[in-house]
């Protein structure tokens, strides 16, 4: 005798009921995920971020987005993510290694840009030579400019103590009218700050990063302690929507130039022309941010820089590397 599974009357009627309520119009859907994202003020390399939001890329992949910010200093937005203030980052990839030496639990999770920063000078000084005595601003210590502008003076047989140096005492945007009005002779800093004194006519640039360390990484994403744990999918959603940005800025540039102008409220030229500079990708390289951590320390070492980071705060560089930088999202 053949035997058939029927389902209680009153299961049925419950699911049909369901069905029945969710295909009229406005039944509920799922709530979508809310990650609190933290960006930089007026920072070009960014700009992927406000494409995803102003595409709704973020909104399509199940995402409620509260913006956090604008912080006015990648080591400011890596304060508020140790306090809990912000699940997840775009920031400089300098503050954010900052951060994890000094025990900060967080993950670099992509890449966003490369390149895109600059030292800016008066049209009066010609040569790296010509900086020593010279009034030079940059970001805080924790930044890239910071460390790239040591860079830059240790190949050229000078150091911090060969120049007058604001670190951190000038705000990015003010950098240029400071350079304008004599305040100070020249500024390392991260995109549009550079290309406003370049259009505005007062300002050149001396040197680009890119010719201290071609396609070194800049800015990057970060997730806050235990949220990629506790939070997977919503990171890899994050991801997704970050990657779908870049693409949309590689394909449809001036369209992504007038949502940075939206955003940032700069003045097209200044957009155009920093652009030029600036490299937006996704990857992420464990090489690059190797190389990047050693830069800090032997810099640090030779008394090029302040000391940042020690071989005491990353007794093995690679195991520091492996812990902090979290390819798994981009290899999905």
């Amino acid at each position: 005798m053949k035997h058939v599974f029927r389902l209680p009357t009153n299961i049925i009627l419950t699911s049909l009921l369901f069905v029945s309520i969710c295909s009229l119009p406005g039944c509920a859907p799922v709530a979508p995920s809310t990650v609190r994202i933290g960006y930089l003020l007026g920072d070009l390399h960014q700009l992927p971020f406000f494409v995803a939001q102003d595409k709704g890329f973020f909104a399509e992949e199940g995402l409620n987005v509260e913006v956090v910010g604008p912080f006015e200093s990648g080591p400011a937005e890596m304060d508020a993510l140790a306090a809990n203030q912000v699940d997840m980052g775009y920031v400089g990839v300098a503050p954010a290694i900052m951060a994890a030496a000094r025990k900060v639990r967080l993950s670099i999770v992509s890449g966003v840009n490369l390149e895109g920063s600059g030292l800016v000078t008066g049209k009066d000084v010609n040569n790296v030579a010509e900086l020593k005595s010279r009034k030079i601003a940059t970001p805080a210590p924790g930044s890239i400019q910071y460390v790239m502008l040591g860079m830059l003076l240790a190949g050229n047989n000078l150091g911090y103590n060969d120049i007058e140096l604001f670190p951190g005492t000038v705000k990015p945007p003010d950098m240029p009218q400071s350079l304008q009005t004599g305040r100070i002779d020249g500024y390392f800093v991260w995109e549009p700050f550079v290309a406003k004194s370049v259009v505005g006519g007062y300002g050149k640039v001396l040197v680009e990063s890119k010719d201290i360390w071609p396609g070194h990484p800049c800015c990057v994403i970060v997730t806050a302690g235990d949220f990629g744990r506790l939070h997977d999918g919503t990171v890899a959603s994050v991801i997704r929507a970050h990657r779908r940005a870049i693409d949309f800025i590689a394909a449809n540039p001036a369209e992504a130039k007038a949502i940075a102008a939206k955003w940032t409220k700069l003045d097209p030229a200044i957009i155009e022309d920093a652009f030029r500079r600036v490299k937006y990708t996704y990857s992420l390289s464990r090489d690059d941010v190797r190389k990047f951590v050693s830069e800090i320390i032997s810099l640090g070492e030779s008394g090029a820089i302040k000391p940042i980071i020690t071989a005491t705060d990353v007794p093995d560089l690679d195991k520091f590397v492996e812990m902090v930088v979290d390819t798994k999202y981009l290899q999905r």
